[in-house]
């Protein structure tokens, strides 16, 4: 009976010592052209296994366990490096090729459609479309496209459609390469018929409003300009000779503190804190924080030690032109306070809502501009900007 006990816990402590390799263990990352580079980076993937089973580590099944799980990740590891070898030499030709110049007109046109109207969307859509069958990326664009079904998904979306217009709710694909291969195919499909972007923008990112110019910038803020920032960096990533990512590690989150920058409409600012809240996040709002004899600069600095900001463009003033018409803007130091934002924390970390047809700056391009409807699709864009910008997010509550 003893030796039937001992065996029963030397069972039990290798089933711990699984439950505790089950899931992410290291990132490690190495140079697939030089071993020391992977040998380093088997090193402490082995040490990040021999840690999480330290307090079975005299048990011989958990040794035995742990040698043949070791012995796999290196493996996938070597693998891996082999793979990345044999990819950079399909891709140096057209590495050589590619200098950068397709990229600055992807984000050249982008930021042309971003200020589209209905009349200049067709000749901007049409380009970008163009630019994506190029020969420096059709292949990549197509391998992504070929991971979805656009038509499924739009009759998916439309179908929940309720009673008031803009309730639709599209379900964009979790797994990013679908999301720019989703996002791709849209653009072909507008290129084809731009009267489809009028009436996509009004099912999907309707603002409350009747005008279709603001629909449409909207719907290209949400949808274009995160993308072209996004596949950029998958053709880089694609087209490179390094394995960055071998194994998934739940890494720590930037500080989970996010500074809501707001105008005079409290309902805006109510919305967006009760949000962050509910996701788990700290909304820093400025009138809050203790003064201590501060300028409001001053106070400014003292609460920018956040991960995160969102900035709020509410009508709240009026201006333009002093020979031309004017048009409803944000106040000034809502203005001021997004500069700041975009220098201290770079442009990732920033998402701009803006409310109706409010003016936004013309000096920050690439800064994504996401409409505040009353549907809630705002609350989407912003779980995808945060998970972008590296913190967890609870999809469950973002849906409910």
């Amino acid at each position: 009976m003893q030796g039937l006990d001992k065996l029963l816990k030397e069972l039990d402590q290798a089933q711990k010592a699984l439950a505790r390799l089950d899931g992410s263990l290291a990132t490690v990352e190495f140079d697939p052209n030089q071993p020391g580079s992977i040998q380093a980076a088997i090193t402490k993937m082995e040490g990040a296994v021999d840690a999480s089973i330290a307090a079975y580590s005299r048990n011989p099944m958990v040794r035995e366990l742990t040698d043949g799980i070791k012995g796999n990740l290196r493996e996938q590891i070597e693998q891996r490096a082999a793979k990345a070898r044999t990819m950079a030499g399909d891709r140096r030709e057209e590495n050589e090729r590619m200098d950068g110049t397709i990229f600055r007109k992807i984000e050249n046109t982008i930021d042309d459609l971003k200020w589209a109207d209905m009349n200049t969307f067709d000749r901007h859509i049409k380009k970008l479309s163009s630019l994506l069958k190029s020969d420096e990326v059709v292949e990549l664009s197509d391998e992504l496209v070929g991971l979805v079904d656009l038509d499924a998904w739009l009759t998916a979306g439309e179908a929940t459609q309720g009673g008031m217009v803009g309730s639709a709710e599209l379900d964009w694909p979790v797994d990013p390469r679908e999301e720019l291969g989703m996002t791709i195919a849209l653009a072909h499909w507008f290129a084809d018929k731009p009267d489809r972007a009028i009436d996509f923008a009004h099912t999907f990112y309707n603002s409350g409003g009747r005008k279709i110019t603001p629909e449409l910038q909207g719907m290209v803020a949400q949808v274009f300009v995160p993308f072209g920032r996004d596949f950029i960096d998958h053709v880089k990533q694609e087209t490179g000779i390094v394995e960055l990512t071998t194994i998934p590690e739940r890494t720590a989150s930037t500080a989970r503190k996010v500074f809501v920058v707001h105008g005079h409409s409290e309902a805006a600012k109510e919305k967006m804190a009760r949000f962050l809240s509910r996701l788990d996040f700290e909304p820093i709002i400025l009138h809050e924080q203790a003064s201590g004899n501060r300028t409001v600069i001053e106070k400014i600095e003292a609460n920018s030690d956040v991960g995160f900001a969102v900035v709020l463009l509410t009508p709240d003033d009026v201006g333009g032109p002093m020979d031309g018409n004017t048009q409803p803007r944000a106040r000034q130091n809502v203005i001021l306070e997004l500069g700041y934002f975009v220098g201290k924390l770079g442009r990732s970390r920033v998402a701009v809502f803006k409310q109706g047809d409010v003016e936004v700056p013309s000096d920050f391009g690439g800064v994504v501009y996401i409409q505040l409807d009353g549907a809630g699709a705002w609350q989407q864009a912003l779980g995808k900007e945060l998970k972008e910008a590296g913190f967890e997010v609870d999809w469950n509550e973002i849906m409910t």
